[in-house]
C-alpha cells in the first residue's frame, strides 16, 4: 500500500520555482537567500539542457554576472521561467 502513496507524492510534487509568486520573487533578493546546491532550481533543469546549467553555474557565465542569476538564457531555454531572469545576484 506504501508504495502507491509513493508513487502518487512524486507525481505530484511540484517545486515553488514552477510558478513564482511576486511575494516569492519579491522576498528572495536579498543577499544570500539563495545558495547554488541548496535550492531546486537544478531539479527543473531537463537533462539535455543540463550543459547550460553547468556553464551558468560552475563557469561563471558572463551574463548571470552582469545581469544577475540566471541569465535571460538560462531563465528563458533552460529554466523555461522568464521572470526568474537576473533575480538574484551572481
Amino acid at each position: 500500500m506504501s508504495r502507491f502513496v509513493f508513487e502518487e507524492l512524486v507525481g505530484n510534487h511540484y517545486s515553488v520555482w514552477e510558478y513564482p509568486s511576486d511575494t516569492l520573487l519579491d522576498i528572495c533578493k536579498d543577499v544570500g537567500c539563495i545558495q547554488h546546491g541548496h535550492h531546486e532550481l537544478a531539479d527543473l533543469v531537463e537533462d539535455h539542457n543540463k550543459w547550460m546549467w553547468d556553464d551558468c553555474v560552475n563557469e561563471k557565465c558572463l551574463n548571470c554576472e552582469t545581469y544577475g542569476f540566471p541569465c535571460e538564457n538560462l531563465a528563458y531555454y533552460c529554466l523555461h521561467i522568464p521572470r526568474l531572469s537576473g533575480q538574484w545576484k551572481a
